[in-house]
């Protein structure tokens, strides 16, 4: 989430000067990507202690509330992998990875659709944040 955040932050700045945003996605967004995914990979580990460890403290019988919300975290976190996949697509494009794909203008729209995707990304994350600080207190 804090890559997306960092991305989405450096593109703002750089859409005035379209070579330099161009030049930035190409090699920031594959980096961001694959960090991305290496991390997604771990949330399901933290995530299955976390729920043994709230299982045996509420004595193997965890309330509906705390079901719920589960149920709304892997909701976010199947749609933040979704979202990172359609940005992984954009960005193949623009790092060449398929041959040209358009022009400029094909490329701009990439960039943009990144920036949606990873967007996207950080307000999904940030609600699973909260919902994250929610369960713990329950």
């Amino acid at each position: 989430m804090g890559a997306c955040a960092s991305f989405l932050l450096a593109a703002m700045a750089l859409s005035a000067e379209a070579a330099e945003w161009r030049a930035f996605a190409a090699r920031s967004a594959p980096r961001i990507n694959r960090l991305c995914i290496a991390l997604a990979c771990l949330i399901p580990l933290t995530g299955i202690s976390n729920l043994v460890f709230a299982t045996r403290a509420h004595h193997d019988l965890l309330p509906a509330a705390f079901v719920g919300v589960l149920s709304a975290k892997i909701g976010l976190f199947v749609a933040m992998a979704l979202a990172l996949s359609m940005a992984w697509r954009a960005s193949a494009s623009i790092a060449g990875e398929n041959g040209p794909a358009g022009g400029v203008e094909a490329e701009a729209t990439n960039i943009r659709r990144i920036v949606r995707f990873y967007m996207l990304i950080v307000m999904m994350g940030m609600l699973a944040l909260g919902l994250g600080l929610w369960l713990s207190g329950t």
